[in-house]
């Protein structure tokens, strides 16, 4: 064989060996990756999510996330219980309903919270033409809330408990929460109990012209602060995969403190996941959270709130729905 063609045997078999070598690592890194699956329904609370998964920082931490796409706090549930994902995004409210229901789940982590003076995750509208001032007025008419057993159900039930009203009293109809500016505008619905974006797009309608009748997934968070949404798996998975939960729950606090410091970054992220226009955008509130450990004595005003007013039947130790992880 002649000098150039050793020559070019040399380098080729060098090739095949660097890229026998990469190959072999990323390989070998993807087999060491622990795969989440997360359910979520497009909200802005959950940009860490997206932004950490673009920033490359979950593979970094040896997470590999799959995005399981439900479309409420309820399907969540669902999917974790049958396995069909590994942690579920919710209002706090959901596992906790659920627990009471036998289904083995805790909270093992916050992603946002409420309380004063703006930080509401549930908000309470009622449109102009319903002639609705206060929740004594919502007798007979029709309340729109994503599903029942929420903290959308929570919300309005507890105010009008407050007020005298009956759950009994008031028609309810379930709408996602998408579509319930189309139907507040078009008169279907009198009352929307919703999320962020829906609020911003319904408080900018004029056709609407909604009066805010409450806000908070539960009265007391008008004044102290309280869990709004949360992240939750199954007693077995959480007592399996400690490590995995503590590291997403790094990651996500790393990236929500990006985010928090960059208003406009965060704006060009909600406009991004959520479609809405930048006038729109610019009204919301950005979520927040002190810190992704839950505490037992943070959740006891929603357990309260869910016994008085009947949505939850049954009590338990409320040390069963709630997992202390280190962050």
């Amino acid at each position: 064989m002649s000098l150039p063609r050793i020559a070019l045997a040399r380098a080729a078999f060098a090739v095949t060996a660097a890229l026998s070598v990469a190959l072999l690592a990323t390989t070998a890194q993807a087999q060491q990756l622990t795969k989440l699956r997360i359910t979520n329904f497009t909200n802005i609370v959950v940009t860490p999510i997206f932004y950490g998964m673009e920033k490359g920082w979950y593979k970094e931490a040896g997470l590999d996330i799959e995005i399981v796409k439900v479309a409420t706090g309820a399907a969540s549930v669902s999917a974790v219980a049958a396995n069909q994902a590994d942690i579920g995004w919710a209002a706090a409210t959901v596992p906790m309903f659920a627990r009471s229901q036998g289904v083995p789940v805790k909270i093992f982590m916050i992603a946002d919270q409420e309380g004063p003076p703006d930080h509401y995750g549930t908000h309470i509208d009622a449109t102009a033409k319903s002639g609705i001032n206060t929740f004594a007025d919502v007798k007979g008419k029709t309340v729109m809330i994503n599903a029942f057993g929420t903290a959308g159900e929570l919300a309005i039930r507890e105010r009008l408990m407050d007020a005298g009203i009956s759950w009994d009293d008031v028609k309810k109809v379930v709408v996602p929460f998408p579509q319930m500016p189309a139907a507040l505008e078009t008169g279907n619905a009198d009352v929307a109990v919703t999320i962020y974006p829906m609020q911003g797009a319904i408080m900018a309608n004029k056709a609407i012209g909604a009066k805010l009748l409450g806000r908070g997934n539960i009265m007391a968070s008008g004044k102290q602060v309280v869990p709004a949404s949360i992240y939750f798996a199954t007693d077995t998975w959480l007592a399996q995969n400690a490590k995995a939960a503590a590291a997403f729950g790094k990651v996500y606090a790393r990236a929500q403190k990006e985010i928090d410091a960059d208003p406009k970054l965060r704006l060009e992220w909600w406009m991004k996941l959520s479609g809405m226009p930048q006038p729109v955008a610019e009204t919301i509130p950005p979520p927040w959270f002190q810190t992704p450990a839950i505490a037992k004595q943070s959740v006891q005003p929603i357990y309260d709130a869910l016994l008085k007013t009947g949505m939850m039947t049954k009590s338990f130790n409320i040390d069963d729905v709630v997992a202390t992880i280190q962050y």
